[in-house]
């Protein structure tokens, strides 16, 4: 059975999408692929595992959501290359 989600207008199979985990300036840290987890909830849990972490993370704006392929190639690939406008601005 494919699990489907809907992110904005597309529906795609969850395996499909992937899991990125911000910080409150949108700087990707974390990712993994859809299938690892059906809930943001459980997705956080898998990138951290304290439920303490978890609770800080959320606190200080962490985000934990569901993208397509192209949503992440645009707003995650940057950040694990190090090319993303939030380390520019970070170093400035």
């Amino acid at each position: 059975m494919k699990l489907m989600v809907q992110i904005e207008d597309e529906i795609l199979p969850l395996a499909q999408c992937f899991w990125i985990r911000s910080d409150a300036n949108g700087c990707v840290y974390s990712s993994s692929h859809g299938d690892t987890a059906v809930t943001a909830a459980e997705a956080h849990k898998g990138f951290t595992p304290r439920q303490r972490d978890r609770d800080r993370d959320l606190k200080n704006g962490w985000t934990v959501r569901l993208v397509t392929k192209q949503q992440w190639k645009q707003q995650a690939e940057p950040c694990f290359r190090g090319t993303c406008e939030h380390r520019k601005a970070a170093a400035a």
